[in-house]
C-alpha cells in the first residue's frame, strides 16, 4: 500500500466520470453505475477512492490558490506577458466572463470544485452503505472524516472565488429534476453549513501521522479551515460593507434569510468568533508539533545541499545570508528536513511554478550550441519590490534612514553588477522571495557556479523575442524566487539536471505562519486586542529578521495594528494566492487593481541600456477594475440549466 498521496486519480475513480457531458453543474457528480460497489471492495481499493478525493487537488490547476496561471494570480503582485492569455491575466484586464470562463486556457474551477464535491458525496454515500474488506471500524471512521474535510474545502475554496454558493450536502442522482436543485445561499448560511462540517470530520482526523503522508488531512489542517471560513465571514466584504447593494436571490430562499444573500450590517462579534477559532487552531497544530521554520532548522539543510551562502549586495553578514536562505527553504523544506511549519501540503510537482520564475538562458550545454534556461515570465511589479520592508522592517518610503526616493532606481555606489538603491538595505524576505538586474539569482544553478542577472542582455536574461518568442519574455525587469528550490541545478550535459528532483516537493496550502497572522488580524478589530496582536505578529517579524512592532512604535510610524498585519500580509503571504482574497476581503479593488497600479522597468525592450532599464514606466496591457470583480461569475451554462441560480453581480 502506498504510503503517501499519489498524484493521480485511479483508473477505476476517472471511470466515474466518463459520460459526465454537459457544461451543468448540477451533473458533476458521478453518474450511478450498476458496479459503482466495486470501487469499495477492500482495503486497498478504498483507500485509492478516498485518494481521488484528494486528487482534483492535486491534478487541477484552479483548485490551488498557488498557480500564477489561475485565477488567485490575477493581483497586483506579478503579471506576465499578454501573449499568454492566462486566466490570470482575464482577471487582470477585467475579462472574465460568464461567456469565456470555459473557454479560458485552464478549467474554470466552478464546474471542477463542484464535480470535488460530488465525488466527494458519492465516497461517502458508497462507505456508509459497504463494509470493505480489512477496514476497520476507525479506518472507516477517519476515511468519512478525511472526504468530509474535503468537501469542506471544496465548498470553502468555492467561497472565496464566488461568495453565496450552491450547497451540495449529497450526492443527487443525474435525474433529479432541474427544480430540485439548489441556488446560492445566503453567504452566513454557507459560513455555518462548512463550520458544521468540520466540527463533524474534526473527532475522526489524527493529530498528525506517523509515515509520509504528506496532504492527508488532520485535525489541525481542519482546525485551520474552520478558522478561515470564520475570518472570511468576518471580512468587511461580507460583513457590511458588500459593495453591490440589492443582490438577492430571485427564485431561491435561504432557510432563516429568505432572498438575501449577503449581510449589508456589520456584526462585530463575527471577529470574536474568529478569532476564538484561530486560538483553537494553534494550540491544536503547535501541541501535534508544529512550528515556524527559523534559523535553527538551516544549517543542517545547508549541509545536506552542499549550499554556499547567497551573494547579498551591500551586505556581507553572514548571518543575514543564513537568514536568507532559511526564508528561501521555508516553504521548501520537508518534514524530514527539520520543517515543521506546514499544516496541510498538497503532493504535487511544482514544476511550472520553477519554470516560470527561473531567468532566461544562463548556460550553455557542453557541445556550446544549445542555451539553458526557462520562461523567466513571472514578473514582480514595482508595487511589489516597493512594499517589501527595509532592513528596519518598514516599507521604503516610510523608512528616514533609507535611500531618498528620488534616486531609487540610481545604480547603487560601490556595489557590483549595476544594482540599483531600491535593491540595497531591504530586509532578508525580499532576497530570498523577489530578484532584479545583478542579483545573484541562484548561487548553484549554472552546473554549480552563481548566475547574475543581467536584463540589459538580450542573449541572456534580457528581452528577446528572437531566441524566447513572444511569450517567454520577462515584464517589469524584476523576477521571483519563492517557490524556486535552491538547489536545483543544471549540469550543462543536454537538459539533464536534478530540476524534476527539486520541484517535486509537497506544497504548503495551511502553515504555522499564516495562521499566526489571521490571530493578529482577529485581535486588530477587537477593542482592546493590539497588545496580543502584536505578540502574534512579532512572531513572523522575529523570525524574518526585521525590528519587533511595539504599541509605541506603532503610534510614531502613525499606524493602526491593522495596518502593520496588512503590511505584514503583503510580504509574508506573497504568492500564495492570498492577496487576491486580501484585497477583495476589504473591498480595494479600486486601489490597488485599478490600470494605474501595474508599473515595472522598461526591461520589455531589446538590449536597454542601463538608463532606460531602470526607468519605471506603465506596464503596457489592458489592466482595468471593476467592482464585478469582487466575486467571479458562474458560466452562462450553468446559469441556463438551472433556474434556481442567480449570476454574480455585474456580469
Amino acid at each position: 500500500m502506498k504510503k503517501n498521496i499519489k498524484t493521480r486519480i485511479t483508473v477505476i475513480a476517472a471511470s466515474l466520470l466518463i459520460g459526465v457531458s454537459s457544461c451543468n453543474y448540477l451533473e458533476v457528480v458521478p453518474i450511478e453505475q450498476p458496479d459503482l460497489d466495486d470501487m469499495m471492495v477492500d482495503s486497498r481499493s478504498t483507500l485509492e477512492y478516498l485518494y481521488s478525493c484528494y486528487g482534483y487537488m492535486q491534478n487541477v490547476a484552479n483548485i490551488t490558490p498557488l498557480k500564477y496561471s489561475g485565477i488567485e494570480g490575477g493581483t497586483d503582485e506579478f503579471v506576465v506577458p499578454q501573449t499568454l492569455n492566462e486566466m490570470s491575466s482575464a482577471v487582470q484586464y477585467n475579462n472574465i466572463t460568464p461567456v469565456n470562463a470555459f473557454s479560458l486556457k485552464n478549467h474554470y474551477p466552478w464546474r471542477v470544485l463542484y464535480e470535488a464535491i460530488g465525488y466527494c458525496n458519492q465516497f461517502l454515500s458508497s462507505i456508509k452503505e459497504n463494509a470493505p474488506e480489512e477496514v476497520t471500524a476507525q479506518e472507516k471512521s477517519q476515511y468519512i472524516a478525511e472526504a468530509t474535510f474535503l468537501k469542506a474545502y471544496y465548498h470553502f475554496r468555492l467561497m472565496q472565488l464566488f461568495g453565496p454558493i450552491a450547497i451540495m450536502d449529497t450526492f443527487l442522482p443525474s435525474d433529479t429534476p432541474k427544480g430540485d436543485f439548489p441556488g446560492r445561499s445566503h453567504f452566513d448560511y454557507c459560513v455555518n453549513y462548512v463550520v458544521g462540517l468540520c466540527d463533524e470530520a474534526l473527532p475522526g482526523l489524527p493529530s498528525s501521522y506517523t509515515d509520509a503522508y504528506y496532504g492527508r488531512a488532520t485535525a489541525s489542517a481542519c482546525k485551520m479551515l474552520k478558522a478561515r471560513v470564520l475570518l472570511l465571514a468576518a471580512s468587511p466584504i461580507y460583513n457590511g460593507e458588500f459593495p453591490v447593494k440589492g443582490w438577492t436571490n430571485t427564485n431561491f430562499e435561504t432557510p432563516g434569510y429568505g432572498n438575501e444573500l449577503v449581510s449589508y450590517t456589520e456584526d462585530k462579534s463575527k471577529w470574536q468568533t474568529a478569532l476564538d477559532a484561530c486560538l483553537d487552531a494553534i494550540k491544536t497544530a503547535e501541541d501535534a508539533g508544529h512550528k515556524l521554520f527559523d534559523m535553527d532548522a538551516i544549517d543542517a539543510v545547508i549541509a545536506n545541499y552542499q549550499l554556499p551562502l547567497p551573494e547579498i549586495p551591500g551586505n556581507d553578514d553572514e548571518e543575514f545570508a543564513k537568514r536568507v536562505l532559511m526564508l528561501r527553504f521555508q516553504m521548501i523544506a520537508q518534514p524530514n528536513e527539520g520543517n515543521k511549519e506546514a499544516i496541510w501540503s498538497m503532493v504535487k510537482a511544482n514544476q511550472d511554478m520553477a519554470q516560470a520564475s527561473i531567468p532566461h538562458f544562463f548556460m550553455k550545454t557542453n557541445d556550446g550550441i544549445t542555451n539553458l534556461g526557462q520562461w523567466s515570465i513571472l514578473s514582480p511589479t514595482i508595487y511589489t519590490i516597493t512594499h517589501f520592508f527595509t532592513e528596519k522592517g518598514v516599507i521604503p518610503e516610510e523608512d528616514e534612514t533609507f535611500t531618498s526616493e528620488d534616486k531609487w532606481y540610481e545604480v547603487a555606489d560601490g556595489i557590483d553588477n549595476n544594482v540599483i538603491n531600491l535593491c540595497v538595505g531591504r530586509e532578508p524576505r525580499f532576497y530570498a522571495n523577489l530578484s532584479f538586474n545583478g542579483d545573484e539569482y541562484s548561487s548553484v544553478i549554472a552546473n554549480g557556479n552563481p548566475t547574475i542577472i543581467d536584463f540589459t542582455d538580450p542573449e541572456g536574461a534580457g528581452y528577446n523575442t528572437t531566441l524566447f518568442g513572444n511569450n517567454n519574455n520577462n515584464v517589469t525587469g524584476f523576477l521571483n524566487k519563492k517557490w524556486v528550490h535552491p538547489n536545483i541545478r543544471f549540469t550543462g550535459v543536454g537538459w539533464t539536471s536534478n530540476f524534476n528532483d527539486m520541484t517535486n516537493y509537497a506544497t504548503p496550502l495551511m502553515r504555522l505562519g499564516e495562521l499566526y497572522l489571521m490571530a493578529a488580524e482577529c485581535y486588530a478589530h477587537i477593542d482592546g486586542g493590539t497588545a496580543e496582536g502584536i505578540k502574534y505578529l512579532n512572531k513572523i517579524r522575529k523570525r524574518a529578521g526585521v525590528p519587533e512592532w511595539t504599541e509605541a512604535k506603532l503610534g510614531a510610524a502613525g499606524k493602526t495594528l491593522l495596518d502593520a498585519v496588512l503590511e505584514e500580509r503583503f510580504v509574508e503571504l506573497y504568492y500564495e494566492g492570498q492577496r487576491f482574497h486580501d484585497i477583495r476581503r476589504y473591498c480595494n479593488g479600486k486601489k490597488y487593481l485599478s490600470k494605474h497600479c501595474y508599473q515595472g522597468l522598461d526591461a520589455y525592450r531589446y538590449a536597454p541600456t542601463l538608463e532606460q532599464l531602470n526607468t519605471v514606466v506603465q506596464i503596457d496591457q489592458p489592466f482595468d477594475w471593476d467592482d464585478r470583480l469582487y466575486l467571479m461569475p458562474i458560466p452562462d451554462s450553468e446559469i441556463y440549466s438551472n433556474p434556481q441560480l442567480v449570476q454574480s453581480p455585474g456580469y
